[in-house]
């Protein structure tokens, strides 16, 4: 059932290297768990943050992050954070209206505007206007396989995503176990 799995994604992403980003969002809609093997780099005024996980898409709206120093669980309104460092961990309400990074990772493209093509199908170039970002998915050259989602505004903040590898599953269910971390709620 994996290589059936494994097999089809190859199919889907390589099948058409005509438009390598609808592949990509066509690849999003399958009723399976999709894994994403990332590294995200964020530079922000000079501070740069990295964090490598896993980031799986669960359904519409449900996201799980996992990484050596955070845990991230999103379900449609709720968001909860695991930090490993400060041992905390916060539940918080999500904002529908507001663009999340998540949003963008997992297909949301209600706030993405796709540019006009440049004839370059391995490049897709994008803006959100809501937040002032502009930036692009690059797309595996032979492959087909999507390998970065770049993004930055004018005030000296970017985010760039690498994606290493995607899995189809057949089922994940995250737990986020509270320990001896402190708990703090401001949901409202």
């Amino acid at each position: 059932m994996k290589f059936f799995r494994f097999f089809s994604i190859v199919i889907i992403i390589s099948s058409s290297h005509s438009n390598n980003l609808k592949n990509f969002y066509e690849l999003l809609e399958q009723t399976s768990v999709i894994k994403l093997n990332i590294s995200i780099t964020h530079d922000q005024l000079g501070k740069k943050y990295k964090s490598f996980g896993d980031f799986f898409i669960l359904g519409l709206n449900k996201y799980f992050y996992d990484s050596s120093d955070l845990k991230i669980s999103v379900n449609n309104d709720d968001i909860v954070t695991k930090n490993y460092f400060s041992r905390q961990i916060v539940f918080n309400d999500l904002d529908k209206e507001q663009l999340n990074l998540f949003d963008i990772i997992s297909g949301n493209k209600n706030y993405i505007e796709f540019l006009e093509y440049k004839g370059d199908k391995n490049r897709y170039d994008f803006h959100i206007s809501s937040i002032g970002f502009k930036g692009y998915f690059l797309f595996e050259p032979t492959s087909g396989d999507l390998r970065l989602i770049s993004f930055d505004n004018d005030f000296n903040q970017s985010i760039s995503i690498n994606i290493n590898k995607i899995e189809l599953l057949d089922v994940y269910n995250p737990k986020i176990e509270k320990e001896d971390f402190e708990v703090i709620d401001l949901r409202g």
